[in-house]
Order: structure tokens, then C-alpha cells, then sequence
């Protein structure tokens, strides 16, 4: 029952009419308790108490200008408390004025020195300026004093996982939920360090949980839909989603998540849709202004001109966002909304992506230097002192980056001239991880945010630093995009240009660099020789497996095109058909996508028309494998008869693969270095002639080694005979060790 106001004659009993309004407020009846301190502030505008609690309630409600008129009222009538200054401090973390809050809170402390809530809330704005660890040096003082402070383990918890201390976080996560049970921030943020900790079912089930305690948390439900996307649990996704628009539906924040799972379905039209619902309910939203532009590549294309189609609408896009972040029109955390998606796709187009490239290169080095001051950078070392060169990458574990080029050069660098140091932005490990850490003066395997990067990797003062795998994770480009080494160096994990003016070098393979191709690169392109890269032998698949459970007929000539789908432009898709309608018996073995089923469904159905186009039926020749282990996937390769190259993008590390089982390599150079990966090996074999000079010549190739067996196997004679002179290449790693030598001392 709301409080009846006091008529003009009436007696005001102050500390009455106060002491109900506290506990009204304290009841969380803010509207009847604002209507008690207003009553007490008409009768004494400068009353202490009835401003500053009038001032948390306009807080609570988000009205945060006058929360401080209010406060600072208060705080203009005698000398501020401890608890006023608290208070002011709240207020101006909500107007984002967080360095005044912390000034607040430490006004606070030097009061009253044994004040949890000062030490928490200031814990909280450090967190939230990514110092991590000072709060929770802050953290610790307020649990000092308080143990069962539920916020201040909470708090605790959320900087030990930014730092990436995930069991640590666990630990205080589940001490806050200990104390209080029902506390769904807490469960969502446990989620969030199991994530990271590779434990996904426990992460959704920690969702699950904070949505069962507040069904209207949109961080979680967001959380929780993103995560079964990841799990491939595309259905229940969409649905969570829908359920949470239905909730909320001006929720942007869920639009833009939906529109990121629906662009890794290829549903590209409707993310788009999503994208701009986003934007209209908050405009400038970067996260969705950045998604909606990469969202224009898509995995697959359904016909040749869709293609060239993306691409200009792409353009258009990329244009438009780079003069929004360039005339502050984003709004938002643009270091976050840079990793929501980046250009990964543009270079499947199978087009020259400099000048694309180096618009989208500039915009993230001005958005980043926003962000961060230029660092001090190392003098170059004294004469006989090593160079200290760092490796940045998520993929110091089991993936074709580590074996490609990763591994060889850092096994190889001469330890007396060079001081190793790997940071490894993931949490996820094997044994490749722990190799990469003994070859290491420091490895750093920790989920740190990008400040907390810059932070390890400038404690180690790099003379040079390499990023062998831009674009294909969220923390390196940001990394790439500062200037935190004298040297800065770019490789081909992806071998696409960055556009970004702090990377120096471009590391490529002189093999696979077409003529004149300088010109491609913002960097200064090197041609290291050969490959490029160290590589030991492979090892030969010890599982034993049959034609029959690959879905091969035991007379066919078997072509393995075990390449990711996207590495297949519709253009080429007739290459297929027109081998199979002159071959014969043959069929093709391709590799399922392991996204949404539309990538596949998509890719199939134009294999299907450009086989019915020939009188043919897909069926007959074209086999779709799901995921392969490693061992399988160099088991299946073995059970084919021919490495048929995929055509624009050619396979490298699928190709060095292939070698145990002495597979012909049918393949076609491209007019980039991505597209002649599989020609610059076997040039290096002496086995040029299985390179076709043009697709027709390609067609012929492939048609010819069908049908003379007896080729094949000379074919194989020669490749157990060569394969040698591919691994263990010492000339690239002495090139590069040179390289860093010249560019560091200018020797």
C-alpha cells in the first residue's frame, strides 16, 4: 500500500517519514520510497540523506545526469561520507567516467580504510579499465573484511578469468553460488570460464541455469544460443534465439547474435536482415555495423555471378563502415566488435584483395591506436646478444598453421642467435602445445583480452615479432594491428595480405609466388626459399580402412578432393562432370562441411546441375565424407587413386599429407600464391608434369591417369623416389634467420 502524502497541516515528523522511506527502499518499493524522500526534499531541499538516496534511485532507473545532480547536491552540504563517495563513484562508473569513480572510491578507502563495498566497487571499474590485476588485489582487501562478500568473489572471479586463471575463476565462482545460489550473473560467467576451458555441455548447463533463475537475462540467453550454434545444435539455437526476441523484442544485442549464427549457416540474406534490425533499434551498434559488412562473404556461392555480386556489395559496405569508425559514428566496444568478424572469406573469392584489404587494414590500426598509446620499443640488441623474435598465434596445437609454418621455424631458429618466445592466445592444449613450450624461452598459454596480451607480450620486449595466421582467429589481428615490436612480420597460414601498416614483411615461398607479385602485398614481400618451410616427414595412417566404408566401388579410379568446401568456386564445378563423362568409372571424394547442412546442400546441389548438364548423374560419381580424424583422413586419402588439386586454392598441407601414401597430384597454378601451393611442391619433387598449364590441359590430365593405370604407378615410383627433397629444408630457415638478422641490427 503506497504512503499517503502528509496534508500542509499535518506535522512532518522527518526522521519518521526518512526512516520509512529507507526501509521502502530497502524493500526495493522504489516508487514509494522516491515519493517519501520527495516529500522530505520539499520541505528540506538540502536534505543529506533524501538526496543522495533520491540520487541511487534515479541511478537504478538509468537516469544517471541527474543521479549525480542529486549526489553532488548531497555531497555540497557538509563533509561527503564514506558511503556518499561510494555512491558518487557508482554514478560516474555508469556515465562511464571511470577513472573519476576510481578517484571516488579511493576518497572513500582513505576514510574509512576497512570498507568492503569501496574496495569492491573500485575492483569492479579496474576490471572493467582491464587491470585486472589490480582488482584483484582490491578483491582480496574487500574479502579480507568481508569473507562472505558475495560481489567481491563474483568480482574475483570475472578478473581471474580475464586473465586467464579459468581454474581459479572456477573456484571463486563457485564460492560466490555457495554463498548465494541463486546468482545468475554468477552461473552465466562460470559458463563463460568453462567455455574457455574446452567444457562446453557444462558451460550450456551454467547458462541453463542463470536463464532458469532470471528467464529475462539476455547475456545468458545470448551465451546459451551462441554456444549451441558452436555444438552444432543449429535448431535449438534458432530457437533460443526466437524465444528470446519474442521476450525482448528490441533487443539488439540478440538480433546481431542471431545474425552471426545465421551467417555461419550461410543464411547471409536473413543475417543481413538482422544486422539492420540491430542497427535501426541502436544505431551505430558496431558489433552489428561489422557483421553486417563481412556478412556479405558467404561460405559457398550458389552460381559464379553471386560472386562478384558479394564482392562489390561488400566494397560498398567496407567503404561505408571504415568512414563510420573514421568519423566516430560506431558506438560500442570497437576492439570487441573488430573480433565479432573479420574478411576471412574475401580471399575465396579467388580475386586480388589488395586494395580491399588495405581499407579495411587502415581502419583497424586507427580504431586500435585509438585505443592503445604507441609502447616503448627495444633498442636493437648489443653485438652478441640474441634476438629476442616472438610467434603470435592460436595454433600452437594440432592444426595445419602449427605444421605449416609454425613448427619447422621454431624447432629450427639458431638458439645462439635467437631468443624464442610463444604466445599462444588460446587455452585449448595437446601434445603439439607442450612440445611448442619446450622450444620456447617463454611460452605464454593463457585466454587474456588483448590489453592483457599487449601487456605479456611487451613485458618481453620483442625485437621482432611474427604473426603466421592473421584472420584466422579474434585476438592477433588486434595484436598485429599495434606496433609492439621494431619488426613485425606476416605469414601465410592465411595467404592473404593484411592492409594493416604495422606489419613490415610478408614470409612466402619463392616457389609459389607468381611473377610481379610484389604488388599484391601492403608488406614488403619476401620470397623465402622453396616451400618456405621446415617439414619433417609424415607418418604413414596406422588405421586400416576399405573402399567399401569410404562408399568407393572397387573398379573405380577414386579422385581425392578432401579440400574445405569453400576452396570450391562454382566455376569449376563442370570440371568434375566433364572428367566423369569422359572417364568413365570414376568418382570424387569431397569432405563435408562441418557447419550448417546449407553449405553442403548448396555445394551438392551444384555439382548435381552441372552433372545433369552432361547427362550424368552427381550420385554416381560424387562421394560427401563427414569429419576425419587425422589418422582417417590420411587412411582415406591412401585408398584413392589420385591428389585431384582443388582448382583457385590449391591444398598444401593436404598435399605434404598425401605423401606417405604416394599419391599422383593432379593440379592447376592459380594466379596467386594461394592457388599454387600443390605446383610448388611438386616442382620441388622435379615432378612438373602433373601440372597443368590450363583447365582444359587439367581435364585431360585427370582423364588420362584414370585410364592408364600403369601411369599412375609410375607416377608413384617417382613420388617415393623424390618425396625427400621436401622435408627438412634447412635454405628457408637460414634465409629467414638472415632476414631478422638484417632487419633488427641493419646488418
Amino acid at each position: 500500500m503506497p504512503p499517503t502524502p502528509l496534508s500542509k497541516t499535518a506535522a512532518f515528523n522527518l526522521p519518521q517519514v526518512l526512516a520509512q522511506a529507507l526501509a521502502l527502499h530497502e524493500q526495493g518499493r522504489l516508487a514509494e520510497a522516491e515519493s517519501l524522500y520527495a516529500q522530505i526534499l520539499a520541505v528540506r531541499p538540502d536534505h543529506y540523506d533524501a538526496l543522495q538516496m533520491l540520487g541511487m534511485i534515479k541511478l537504478a532507473r538509468g537516469q544517471t545526469a541527474e543521479a549525480l545532480r542529486l549526489v553532488a547536491a548531497a555531497m555540497g552540504t557538509r563533509q561527503p561520507s564514506p558511503q556518499i563517495l561510494v555512491n558518487h563513484g557508482m554514478i560516474l562508473d555508469a556515465m562511464g567516467r571511470r577513472e573519476e569513480a576510481l578517484d571516488s572510491f579511493d576518497k572513500a578507502i582513505k576514510l574509512k580504510s576497512r570498507f568492503a563495498e569501496a574496495h569492491n566497487n573500485r575492483a569492479a571499474v579496474l576490471a572493467t579499465l582491464g587491470r585486472d590485476e589490480e582488482a584483484l588485489e582490491s578483491c582480496r582487501k574487500a574479502i579480507a573484511i568481508k569473507p562472505d562478500y558475495v560481489e567481491a568473489h563474483y568480482n574475483r572471479g570475472t578478473s581471474l578469468r580475464a586473465l586467464g586463471r579459468l581454474d581459479e575463476a572456477l573456484k571463486a565462482f563457485d564460492r560466490a553460488l555457495a554463498l548465494r545460489p541463486n546468482y545468475a550473473k554468477a552461473h552465466n560467467n562460470r559458463g563463460g570460464a568453462l567455455e574457455m576451458l574446452d567444457r562446453s555441455e557444462e558451460a550450456l548447463a551454467a547458462f541453463e541455469r542463470a536463464l532458469a533463475i532470471d528467464p529475462n537475462f539476455t547475456e545468458a540467453r545470448t551465451n546459451r544460443s551462441r554456444l549451441l550454434g558452436v555444438l552444432g545444435r543449429y535448431d535449438e539455437a534458432l530457437a533460443s534465439f526466437a524465444q528470446g526476441l519474442a521476450a525482448n523484442p528490441n533487443d539488439p544485442e540478440l538480433y546481431c547474435q542471431r545474425g552471426r549464427l545465421l551467417i555461419e549457416l550461410n543464411r547471409n540474406d536473413e543475417a543481413g536482415a538482422d544486422f539492420e534490425r540491430a542497427l535501426a533499434l541502436k544505431p551505430g551498434y558496431a558489433d552489428a555495423a561489422f557483421a553486417g559488412c563481412f556478412g556479405e562473404l558467404p561460405i559457398v556461392y550458389r552460381a559464379e555471378s553471386e560472386v562478384a555480386g558479394r564482392r562489390a556489395a561488400y566494397a560498398q559496405k567496407l567503404a561505408a563502415l571504415s568512414a563510420d569508425a573514421e568519423a566516430g559514428r560506431l558506438q560500442g566496444d570497437l576492439m570487441k566488435a573488430i573480433a565479432v568478424r573479420q574478411p576471412f572469406l574475401l580471399a575465396y573469392q579467388g580475386g586480388d584483395d589488395r586494395d580491399l584489404q588495405s581499407r579495411y587494414g587502415a581502419m583497424i590500426h586507427r580504431i586500435v591506436a585509438r585505443q592503445f598509446e604507441q609502447a616503448p620499443l627495444p633498442p636493437p640488441p648489443a653485438p652478441g646478444e640474441p634476438i629476442r623474435v616472438g610467434i603470435v598465434s592460436a595454433f600452437f596445437n594440432r592444426h595445419s598453421n602449427w605444421k605449416i609454418p609454425i613448427k619447422g621455424w621454431l624447432s629450427q631458429l639458431d638458439r645462439r642467435r635467437f631468443k624464442l618466445y610463444g604466445y599462444h592466445l588460446v587455452v585449448k592444449r595437446d601434445e603439439e602445445t607442450a612440445l611448442a613450450e619446450k622450444m620456447c624461452a617463454r611460452f605464454v598459454n593463457r585466454a587474456l583480452d588483448v590489453p592483457g596480451w599487449r601487456r605479456e607480450i611487451l613485458a618481453d620486449a620483442p625485437h621482432v615479432l611474427i604473426y603466421p595466421g592473421l584472420l584466422m582467429d579474434n585476438t592477433s589481428l588486434q595484436l598485429a594491428a599495434q606496433r609492439l615490436a621494431p619488426v613485425q612480420m606476416n605469414s601465410w597460414g592465411h595467404p592473404e595480405t593484411s592492409g594493416l601498416p604495422t606489419l613490415d614483411y610478408f614470409l612466402s615461398s619463392d616457389l609459389m609466388e607468381p611473377p610481379g607479385a610484389e604488388a599484391l602485398y601492403t608488406e614488403k614481400l619476401v620470397r623465402l626459399p622453396n616451400l618456405s618451410f621446415h617439414y619433417e616427414p609424415p607418418r604413414a595412417s596406422q588405421i586400416v580402412m576399405t573402399r567399401a566404408e569410404l562408399g568407393l566401388r572397387a573398379d573405380a579410379t577414386a579422385y581425392w578432393c578432401g579440400q574445405s568446401v569453400y576452396k570450391y568456386l562454382p566455376q569449376y564445378d563442370d570440371v568434375f562432370a566433364r572428367i566423369a563423362a569422359e572417364a568413365g568409372n570414376v568418382q570424387f571424394v569431397f569432405l563435408r562441411h562441418q557447419g550448417g547442412p546449407l553449405v553442403n546442400e548448396i555445394f551438392q546441389d551444384r555439382l548435381a546441375r552441372a552433372f545433369a548438364a552432361r547427362d550424368l548423374n552427381a550420385a554416381d560419381h560424387c562421394i560427401f565424407h563427414g569429419r576425419l580424424g587425422q589418422a582417417q583422413f590420411v587412411a582415406a586419402m591412401g585408398l584413392c587413386d589420385v591428389f585431384l588439386d582443388s582448382i583457385g586454392w590449391s591444398g598444401c598441407n593436404s598435399a605434404m599429407e598425401s605423401l606417405p601414401n604416394d599419391l599422383p597430384i593432379v593440379t592447376t597454378p592459380g594466379p596467386y600464391m594461394r592457388g599454387r601451393h600443390s605446383a610448388a611442391i611438386l616442382e620441388m619433387m622435379g615432378m612438373g608434369d602433373t601440372v597443368a598449364a590450363t583447365i582444359d590441359d587439367y581435364v585431360a590430365l585427370a582423364v588420362r591417369l584414370a585410364r592408364q593405370p600403369e601411369e599412375r604407378q609410375a607416377l608413384r615410383r617417382r613420388l617415393a623416389e623424390n618425396k625427400h627433397k621436401l622435408f627438412n629444408d634447412r635454405a628457408c630457415v637460414t634465409a629467414l634467420e638472415n632476414l631478422i638478422e638484417a632487419a633488427v641490427r641493419g646488418a
